[in-house]
């Protein structure tokens, strides 16, 4: 599904987004669950190109419903990993790997989930990628210590990774995991509310096209404070007869 002009959204992927960035070269943002990894490739395949355009592959953060395709993908194509150092673990050989926990993605052993993904670039905030125009590198921890949202910028796009979704009409917070930290989540949010996108293609649910940016402020002056799980889970009743997707906020 082309959300805009060389900007997809890979069908059929389940439990989480993965989006696809077509230029001269393809790049990927996340890569789902490790079974994931065909359906990419043939994704590729279906809209012209080869599996072996994808040069990059940019990581929003570790957790491994976004991740755990990592190294598949990248075993596959020979694209590299890049990520922010906040999501990373450098292990006692100085190789360096996608990290949640320290377990998830970082193991040296063959099991899923767990197998270790190594980073070939780490990015920092306010880097410009050299991906249909330019990516810039926006750092927003909270969620996990290495959050990153992509701003596309020649076409006003955020990929925002766990730091806000939406369902196509408006946007949404994210719960709180391990590792979460509320207050680097709030400055993060309101940083993004800081920034003008008209597109905002979030980790999970369905991407909305247009006056995200202005929807995203409206989200944080009706609702300031971050979601809890105690709210989600005493909204659950509500959300269950209105068939709500699954984010911390009551739409």
């Amino acid at each position: 599904m082309e959300i805009r002009p060389g900007v997809h959204a890979v069908p059929g992927i389940r439990w989480s987004r993965v989006y696809l960035i077509e230029g001269e070269t393809l790049a990927l943002i996340d890569t789902g669950l490790p079974w994931n990894v065909g359906g990419i490739l043939r994704y590729i395949r279906s809209i012209g190109r080869n599996p072996e355009d994808l040069r990059t592959v940019l990581m929003t953060h570790s957790h491994p419903d976004h991740s755990s395709g990592a190294l598949g993908i990248s075993r596959r194509t020979g694209a590299d990993i890049v990520a922010h150092e906040g999501d990373t673990r450098t292990h006692a050989d100085r190789g360096l790997s996608l990290s949640y926990m320290r377990v998830f993605t970082s193991l040296n052993a063959p099991i899923p989930f767990l197998q270790r993904a190594p980073v070939a670039r780490l990015v920092k905030d306010g880097d410009t990628l050299p991906v249909l125009g330019g990516v810039r590198v926006i750092h927003t921890p909270g969620h996990t210590p290495g959050s990153v949202c992509y701003l596309l910028e020649d076409r006003s796009l955020l990929f925002s990774g766990d730091t806000a979704f939406s369902n196509g009409r408006r946007i949404s917070r994210s719960l709180p995991f391990f590792g979460s930290r509320t207050d680097d989540y709030r400055r993060s949010l309101d940083r993004l509310a800081g920034l003008e996108f008209e597109t905002m293609c979030g980790g999970h649910g369905e991407p909305l096209v247009g006056g995200a940016s202005d929807q995203l402020r409206e989200l944080l002056i009706a609702r300031p404070d971050p979601p809890t799980w105690p709210r989600f889970l005493a909204s659950i009743p509500s959300r269950v007869v209105r068939i709500r997707g699954f984010s911390g906020e009551n739409f």
